[in-house]
């Protein structure tokens, strides 16, 4: 503001004011630029200030005599009225995705010339004539507006800060200093690798453009005063103005827009989010360096570790608005949660595969049971037992069994060691191992984490790399 008023301050003495290094060399000036540069008319020579008298010219309430005759309801000349507009950024303290908006505060400036207002020939010594708020309901104003704000108001601390000055050639100034909540374009398809665009759009809410024609101010149309605001999610990397002409019913309008570009600070996303979500999907692979019949502790893990993930979705979810579309962060935990599901689809398979070698196992043992009961036992005195418990019939039918007489003193003797020896009774007891379920944990334990690696490696390189398209600046 201190250099629009410096320079404007300079225009009304009559200065050049060569524009900046962000305007050409041989740029044609704007017509409103003429206007500023000319603090008379041609034919008519410059006042000569003579400070003998100034205490006199001084006394004299200039509000008041350029108030005679003077009526807000008509345009400062027929044609169409050059408007100037320049806008500088205070500070943004509030991005809401849940909304799509930003609060703003800033300040806009519109300039321009009413010849109706000169007080050169009446005060030559006077640089400037600065007003009260008061005054600025009664001059005509080109009533410039942010049209596409849910709310914006001017702030009062305690007055209203408006700023009405005039200069001697009739260039009026008028800033204000307003806060605006405006919306936001947000594309969460990267989230929460993106970026997102704010929007101001002006014109004047009274004047279509037979009336009024807005321009932005050449050297200096939007600054900020400062490159850092200090959000906590955001940081502005970009600020775009332009002019386009916009058709209502009414007739055309001049517009003027400014599109402010951020991008996302996802660090505390990596913290809150991505590390909890990686370390539940380690965990769940835990189980494959697991003995495959220590199901309970295997069947915890992946589930402890499926249902924190699906709680830590649940809380970044609130968060966010409603998208109908797949985002960044969707495709994330529906990755990690499919790796634990199918971690828990590879247990279900090692599982299934010891019930059925289990079964096996029954079935060959109680084969066994059947085939020794039905076999003759050998007792401690040499001879055969079998179960008649001194039947004389069974006796003599054991007695004339082929298979009595067909075992052999050598035989009796090695069936008895078989029986009766420690190592003998520990490979009876001792289960088979299951060779099938270590070699799919084997390959679990392999293939999981090369899968996982592949992943990370596609995502990160495609949502790091490629930029997010822009949104339309209107």
């Amino acid at each position: 503001v201190n250099a629009v008023q410096t320079i404007l301050l300079a225009l009304s003495m009559g200065q050049e004011v060569e524009p900046t290094s962000s305007s050409k060399s041989n740029e044609r000036l704007s017509p409103s630029q003429d206007i500023i540069r000319q603090p008379t008319s041609p034919e008519e020579p410059t006042p000569f200030c003579n400070y003998t008298n100034y205490n006199e010219t001084k006394a004299q309430d200039l509000a008041h005599v350029l108030m005679t005759n003077y009526s807000r309801n008509a345009l400062p000349e027929p044609n169409p009225v050059n408007v100037t507009v320049e806008i500088t950024i205070q500070d943004i303290s509030d991005i809401s995705a849940i909304t799509g908006t930003f609060v703003i505060d800033f300040w806009i400036s519109a300039i321009w010339l009413d010849k109706r207002l000169k007080f050169s020939h009446l005060d030559p010594c006077r640089k400037n004539l600065s007003l009260d708020h008061d005054m600025e309901p009664k001059l005509w104003s080109p009533n410039v507006c942010i049209v596409n704000s849910k709310s914006t108001k001017v702030h009062d601390s305690p007055k209203p800060n408006i700023l009405l000055m005039i200069f001697p050639n009739g260039t009026t100034w008028l800033n204000y200093r307003i806060r605006s909540e405006a919306p936001c374009t947000m594309n969460l398809e990267r989230f929460p690798l993106d970026r997102i665009e704010c929007h101001l759009i002006l014109e004047s809410y009274s004047y279509n453009a037979a009336e009024v024609t807005l321009q932005w101010l050449p050297w200096s149309p939007v600054s900020a005063v400062r490159e850092d605001f200090n959000l906590p999610d955001f940081k502005l990397t970009n600020i775009n103005y332009g002019s386009v002409t916009e058709v209502y019913t009414a007739g055309i309008w001049h517009r003027l827009s400014v599109s402010i570009t951020f991008e996302r600070l996802y660090g505390f996303y990596i913290l809150q989010m991505y590390l909890p979500t990686y370390i539940s999907v380690f965990i769940s692979w835990i189980a494959f360096w697991m003995d495959t019949r220590a199901l309970p502790a295997r069947i915890t893990l992946s589930v402890s570790s499926l249902m924190a993930l699906t709680f830590q979705f649940g809380n970044i979810v609130k968060s966010l608005p409603r998208a109908s579309y797949v985002k960044a962060i969707d495709i994330w935990m529906f990755s990690c949660v499919g790796f634990i599901f199918f971690s828990l689809v590879e247990l279900a398979i090692v599982a299934y595969n010891d019930k059925i070698t289990d079964q096996k196992n029954r079935s060959a043992k109680r084969e066994s049971s059947m085939d020794t009961m039905m076999m003759p036992s050998f007792n401690g005195n040499g001879s055969f037992a079998n179960g008649c418990n001194g039947d004389h019939r069974c006796t003599r039918h054991a007695r004339a069994s082929p298979l009595t007489g067909s075992l052999t003193r050598t035989t009796r003797i090695s069936l008895q060691d078989e029986r009766t020896s420690p190592l003998g009774r520990f490979g009876r007891r001792k289960k088979p191992k299951n060779e099938f379920g270590a070699r799919v944990d084997r390959a679990a334990s392999i293939g999981f984490p090369v899968v996982f690696a592949i992943f990370n490696l596609v995502y990160w390189t495609y949502y790091l790399s490629t930029p997010s398209m822009p949104s339309p600046l209107l």
